[in-house]
């Protein structure tokens, strides 16, 4: 009886040895296949950061959407090395197929399946990149939003339903020539740049761009831009807002014929703007009251702070981080309504530099110190003014925008924040400048979201 056991045993035992000499044989081969589903993977997330990048330098989608189907790249190597160690492709589609809302929390682009495969209207695109090494394939799909920047028709842009604007005095520029950084842009430092006219003038804007049609308010009746002309009242004045002829728009021009309607900007596209950057996951938007209305102090002489002191007099006392240009910030001040029109929603004290979108929605800017900007301005709402005020100093490179939502404000019409722009400073200028935009478009308006293997 003990030996039969005995021998059911070996036999037992046999059969478990072989079959642990035969995973131990396959091991190595499991690990080699796992290693190149790893590295497989590896470079399909580096297709994805190539991808990304290229949509980030070229806001023409539509273009790549058009053009080989969407392929961007097919069989691309690795910066620097040979095939051998992976190869990537990358393709873009517009979100209109079944199932692309749930990937983007978006309607589809077009509004039904298959409605805009080359037209990208709601800055959403569907980025799959594939990496493959030694055999095997592995597939990444991401979603790449942006949020499209408005066309601003000027260096100073007014796209809602006042025109009121007056300058105190001669000491301003608004040029809607087509301005770029030319020396030490890197330097984080403001005053080290310098910029100069670019010479490719084809983005040339307005002086001043302003909402077509009669402003709501005048009486008489006047149009919008001929609301504006009224604070031109002088040839210094006039010689003093420079850029594209509207009636010649290949050519520029100073005075009357750059201020001119232009229905690119409207409250409704300001409005939607204004909705997507308070939305946008990088936007904290910070809370201004009349009981404690937000005030940034920079540095008091010599340089300017792109860190200063963020204060309400209700507890708030911390340092806010401006941005600069390789490091754009979007910054979002939310007053509240003020029938009478004199609520300040931010005031600018002392020395301040930035770069990136600074919104002031439902409260007046107030400028009492120096401001140096590279990128978007913007002071929109109910009841609102642009104030730069006695004794300080602005330079804005991009685009300045005051945009009024309601005409019937209260008060003293002769005070200075009755105006959607008051310039009393000893010096404001506001140049339209193409490159800071793009800056801001590129390098803060971008993300990647909905990250899957596929």
């Amino acid at each position: 009886m003990a030996l039969p056991l005995a021998l059911f045993a070996l036999l037992m035992l046999t059969g478990l040895l072989a079959a642990f000499l035969t995973m131990s044989g396959m091991e190595p081969s499991m690990a080699a296949n796992l290693n190149d589903v790893v590295r497989a993977r590896y470079v399909a997330e580096a297709g994805v950061e190539w991808a990304f990048d290229q949509l980030v330098l070229n806001t023409n989608w539509n273009g790549l959407l058009a053009t080989n189907g969407g392929v961007m790249a097919s069989g691309q190597t690795l910066p620097g090395f040979a095939p051998g160690f992976g190869t990537y492709a990358a393709q873009i589609r517009n979100d209109d197929q079944n199932g692309d809302p749930a990937l983007t929390g978006l309607p589809l682009d077009g509004g039904v399946v298959g409605g805009n495969p080359a037209t990208d209207t709601n800055g959403a695109v569907i980025l799959t990149a594939s990496g493959t090494y030694q055999g095997v394939t592995r597939q990444i799909q991401v979603v790449v939003r942006r949020v499209p920047i408005p066309p601003f028709g000027g260096a100073y842009t007014m796209p809602g339903v006042q025109g009121d604007w007056l300058a105190s005095n001669t000491n301003f520029n608004i040029d809607g020539r087509d301005y770029l950084c030319a020396t030490n842009c890197t330097n984080t430092d403001f005053a080290q740049r310098t910029y100069g006219i670019n010479p490719d003038q084809t983005k040339t804007k307005y002086g001043i761009a302003v909402e077509p049609g009669t402003q709501q308010n005048s009486n008489p009746q006047i149009s919008y831009e001929a609301r504006v002309e009224q604070g031109l009242n002088s040839a210094t004045k006039r010689s003093n807002v420079v850029g594209k002829d509207q009636t010649n728009p290949g050519s520029t021009t100073t005075g009357y014929n750059t201020v001119a309607p232009d229905s690119g900007v409207d409250p409704a596209v300001m409005q939607s703007f204004l909705d997507a950057l308070a939305s946008f996951s990088q936007t904290t938007v910070l809370q201004s009251t009349m009981a404690c209305p937000m005030v940034l102090t920079g540095n008091l002489a010599g340089t300017y702070s792109s860190t200063p002191t963020l204060t309400n007099g209700c507890g708030v006392n911390q340092a806010m981080d401006l941005g600069s240009r390789q490091n754009p910030k979007l910054v979002y001040f939310r007053g509240e309504l003020d029938p009478t029109s004199t609520f300040t929603g931010l005031r600018l004290r002392n020395n301040i530099q930035g770069s990136g979108i600074l919104v002031i929605e439902d409260g007046d800017l107030r400028t009492v110190g120096n401001l140096r900007w590279d990128g978007i301005v913007i002071v929109t709402g109910r009841y609102v003014s642009s104030i730069f005020d006695t004794g300080s100093n602005t330079t804005i490179f991009g685009a300045t925008v005051s945009n009024e939502t309601v005409w019937n404000e209260g008060g003293n019409q002769n005070q200075t924040p009755y105006y959607d722009g008051w310039f009393g400073a000893s010096s404001v200028s506001l140049r339209y400048s193409q490159e800071a935009i793009d800056l801001v478009q590129r390098r803060l308006l971008f993300r990647i979201s909905t990250w899957r293997e596929l």
